[in-house]
């Protein structure tokens, strides 16, 4: 797996976790009396989901990313050979 793709699960987890509160604060601030259950699970849902979007896009970004400390040859600084006109 890539270090993006993990990024990007690390941070669907923290958006579902904030979405799902989300949803339930806004359910709570309408009033649990007036909406139905089909209702309450669909705006939970949708928070949920849009929380699981967001917590994506931030992961891959890098706000979850965590710095190796061995470096790939890619982003070693390129060597400079010193050659002569030697036969």
């Amino acid at each position: 797996m890539s270090k993006e793709f993990c990024s990007a699960l690390k941070g669907s987890g923290v958006g579902a976790f904030i979405g799902i509160g989300f949803g339930f604060l806004v359910l709570s601030t309408m009033g649990f009396d007036r909406i139905t259950f089909f209702e309450g699970l669909v705006l939970i849902s949708c928070a949920t989901f849009g929380g699981v979007l967001f917590g994506s896009l931030i992961g891959v970004t890098g706000a979850f990313r965590r710095e190796s400390s061995v470096e790939t040859e890619a982003e070693l600084p390129p060597v400079r050979a010193n050659i002569t006109g030697a036969a």
